[in-house]
């Protein structure tokens, strides 16, 4: 019986010893490697660069190398998006050069001789001319998978689902694998962790939790090429993030010439949705501009239902409550960008956009509840909240890329983003005994009018510089440096309305508090071609961060804190048949509290609690070691983490005012975890597709901030589901779903949850465009539920049951969207990434 109670603490001492001494051993190797790897040498290659008639690279082309003496292939190979090929190199012979593309007359390049004097040529630059033939209309449409397996973790591609159009960019996000949104409490979790940051175009948005979530719900998923489900990003990435990096890509026009495309959606589940947006691009071979406008209104719905026990001294000791809220939240969001990027020459490129985004949330909510102190002492309470709450994000990006030589290039990135926040709740109470008199003095938190005010301004500057070296057929290296400083500034807290007067309440407020943030990094990975079938990717980034406040009227919220890391990484892939591949990794994360984590604001909860940040949590460091599998499209994984200081949102706390329960993260000191991960497409037929996806395992954590320490391990789950039906007239019709096991989570225990959605769409003929209904929650289950206290005591002695019913819980959410795509369709410009790849989350 004693082995069984000592089994969680002997597993984790295992676990902790092996990840610590794979870390030491995977740092050493690194260093090791990139020192050997600096020494290798140079070996040949055939290459050159492949242009149209007016000087514009001529992209995915395909280029064979021929035997001279029977015309056999060698090699071949395509060349990229800026018409650059290179070809493994050949045995000594003779050999032709012979390039083939579309809409091209084929080239024959003159004999080339291989051998020991010139192992290597250059074939320079190969103008194709235009095929004098032309072909009426040539219409190509394929599919893209909806899930595919990359270096760093999973890709889903969005638009190939019927459910897109009209969704949001959360929606779409929370139907995405591995990916569990909480609308309790805004929180979005990745394989069961919480430590994710959200990137959008590879920026990281430096916004609290309910900010992000409050972003991508009012952003269009139409706008959305894909998502990256990055659990184990390489070097060149932010080391933010223990639980990794999810990317939101939005679509981007590469056609030549002028195209567009718009779309507008109608809906109604409780209340009424609608939104609209418009794209337009103008790609030349020199310039390519780019724009869009997006404006979305949601008129939800949500209920919040608690009952149970809890011991809070600021109404009187151990009361039994049941507490009722009803919210019905209008959101307002739009967003305009504009772009352009110019090639100087076809080495040369610069460019820049803005993006502008507004968002507002008008939330009315009436919650009531019953506070028993004795059988024979009751407390009622009344409310009504109106809070307002407006966003602006600017963001300015500019970049410059060149290319040196051959297989060499560098790109200068510089963003400038501004972050405003203006946020105030106005609450209308009534708290009395069960003989009508007011519970608490006029001054006190149960004032009968009250009001919390949140205003928060970040601006951010990021200036990062990549170069790439093709140091020889089969060696790459990568590297660069990146510089980010974050200015935040935040002004908070709760006024009671007293003889016409808004004075201070009486829980206290930091009101005043300025926030620096400076981060240095640089990275380097070198990535070796063994043969066409292994290579290996080795990589190590350095960060920098010091963080320090301006001032804070509380000394407890001081902050001034420096921290220098080395975060190793190193990929290997083997493809074992044509069909599989293998791979394996192991990277070092951190996750650095959000500033409204650290910043000292309080808002209003409920009568006798606060919302607030705490200014002693720590940064979650984490090892990751992950085998991936795939075949054909079938895709597995099995991934071992351990993290250290994992930050847990929103816990049951103590704080200045006795008595008043003070909701705020905390660090744990530990979680493992081991979670398999497969994802299984099955084409029945021409017209019926599937996919199903598994995400489940093992997970093991330990809590010391409440009274007693302890440590929970459990097993938890997810299911997910797709089935796509082609019909006869251009019908297509899709089912889809999700399940998330029961698990736990700090002090909690949390039921399952799922959910099942049907898309239809019908494509218009000649290319009129296509309608697409969308139904969310078909069977009503959006519902949350947990139980607080379920595995130990807090400071409060708190039991209570959590139910949050969401607004398809009522009803289903039916959307109604129209999209058409209009202009040329000619070949693909050379987009560059924009700016700074790896900013904006923490506020």
């Amino acid at each position: 019986m004693q082995i069984v109670n000592r089994l969680p603490q002997l597993v984790n001492q295992i676990f902790a010893r092996c990840l610590f001494k794979f870390s030491l051993g995977m740092k050493v190797l690194v260093l090791t490697l990139c020192s050997l790897l600096f020494a290798t040498v140079a070996q040949s290659q055939v290459s050159g660069t492949l242009t149209d008639t007016n000087g514009g690279p001529l992209p995915f082309a395909t280029v064979v190398l021929l035997k001279n003496s029977d015309s056999t292939i060698a090699r071949s190979a395509l060349s990229d998006e800026k018409g650059h090929f290179a070809l493994s190199t050949a045995p000594f012979g003779a050999y032709v050069i012979k390039v083939t593309s579309i809409g091209y007359d084929n080239y024959f390049s003159p004999s080339l001789v291989l051998n020991s004097a010139h192992p290597s040529y250059d074939a320079g630059t190969i103008v194709l001319k235009t095929t004098g033939k032309q072909l009426s209309e040539v219409v190509i449409r394929s599919t893209k998978p909806l899930l595919q397996q990359e270096a760093g973790g999973i890709t889903v591609n969005v638009q190939s689902s019927l459910l897109t159009k009209g969704s949001s960019a959360l929606q779409v996000l929370q139907r995405s694998p591995g990916v569990t949104i909480n609308p309790q409490n805004n929180s979005i979790t990745l394989n069961g962790k919480s430590g994710v940051m959200v990137m959008l175009d590879g920026k990281l948005m430096r916004m609290s939790a309910n900010q992000v979530v409050a972003l991508l719900n009012g952003m269009s998923a139409d706008d959305i090429d894909k998502i990256e489900l990055l659990t184990t990003p390489p070097a060149k990435y932010d080391a933010d993030g223990n639980a990794g990096l999810i990317n939101i890509v939005t679509q981007k026009n590469k056609r030549r010439g002028t195209n567009g495309s718009v779309a507008v959606s109608a809906g109604y589940g409780k209340a009424e949705k609608a939104s609209a947006s418009i794209n337009l691009s103008r790609n030349t071979p020199k310039v390519d501009l780019h724009g869009g406008y997006s404006n979305s209104r949601d008129h939800g719905h949500g209920e919040l239902f608690a009952s149970g026990t809890e011991d809070v001294s600021a109404v009187g000791g151990q009361t039994a409550f049941h507490y009722n809220g009803i919210g019905n939240p209008i959101s307002k969001y739009e967003d305009a960008d504009l772009g352009a990027d110019i090639r100087i020459n076809p080495k040369t490129a610069f460019g820049g956009s803005v993006y502008f985004s507004s968002s507002g949330n008008n939330n009315n909510s009436h919650n009531f509840g019953n506070y028993a102190l004795r059988p024979d002492s009751d407390q009622l309470f009344n409310s009504h909240l109106n809070g307002l709450n407006h966003s602006y994000n600017l963001i300015n990006s500019l970049y410059l890329e060149s290319e040196i030589s051959k297989g060499e290039k560098i790109n200068f990135n510089a963003d400038y983003i501004y972050y405003k926040n203006n946020g105030h709740t106005e609450v209308q109470s009534m708290f009395v005994d069960n003989n009508g008199n007011p519970v608490g003095a006029n001054d006190s938190l149960y004032a009968p009018q009250q009001r919390d005010l949140s205003n928060t301004t970040i601006k951010v500057a990021v200036a990062k510089i990549d170069y790439a070296k093709q140091l020889s057929p089969k060696l790459k290296l990568e590297a660069g440096t990146k510089g980010t400083f974050t200015r935040t500034y935040s002004v908070s807290g709760i006024e009671n309305l007293e003889n016409g007067q808004w004075v201070p309440g009486s829980v206290g407020i930091s009101n005043n508090l300025g926030t620096k943030e400076v981060i240095g990094a640089a990275y380097a990975t070198f990535n070796v071609q063994f043969d066409t079938t292994a290579s290996v990717t080795v990589g190590a980034r350095y960060e920098y961060s010091h963080n320090s406040t301006d001032n804070a009227s509380n000394p407890l919220y001081a902050i001034d804190r420096k921290l220098g890391k080395l975060f190793p990484s190193v990929f290997f892939f083997k493809k074992l048949t044509g069909n599989s591949e293998l791979q394996l990794s192991y990277t070092q994360r951190i996750t650095r509290p959000s500033f409204a984590d650290l910043a000292s604001y309080v808002t209003y909860n409920d009568p006798v609690s606060v919302f607030t940040g705490n200014p002693a949590l720590k940064p979650t460091i984490t090892n990751n070691l992950k085998i991936g599998y795939s075949y054909h499209d079938y895709l597995f994984s099995l991934l071992f983490s351990r993290d250290n200081n994992v930050i847990l949102p929103t816990q049951i706390s103590t704080g200045p005012s006795k008595g008043l329960v003070y909701l705020m993260p905390q660090n744990a000191p530990y979680q493992n975890n081991v979670t398999l991960q497969a994802n299984i497409p099955v084409k029945i037929s021409d017209w019926w597709e599937s996919s199903y996806g598994f995400i489940g395992g093992f997970h093991q954590y330990k809590i010391d901030y409440t009274p007693q320490t302890f440590t929970k391990a459990y097993v938890a789950y997810s299911l997910n589901f797709a089935e796509t039906f082609k019909l006869p007239k251009a019908f297509s019709f899709e089912i889809s779903g999700y399940y998330n096991s029961s698990g736990y989570s700090s002090t909690s225990r949390f039921d399952g949850n799922g959910m099942l959605n049907f898309g239809m769409k019908k494509e218009l003929p000649n290319n009129k465009g296509s309608f697409q209904l969308s139904v969310a929650d078909l069977l009503m289950s959006g519902s949350y539920s947990s139980y607080i206290g379920s595995l130990t005591r807090d400071a409060f002695n708190s039991q209570v049951y959590v139910r949050y019913n969401g607004e398809s819980r009522s009803f289903p959410i039916f959307k109604l969207t129209y999209y058409r795509a209009f202009g040329s369709a000619n070949n693909k410009s050379t987009r560059k990434e924009d700016a700074s790849r790896d900013e904006r989350k923490r506020l």
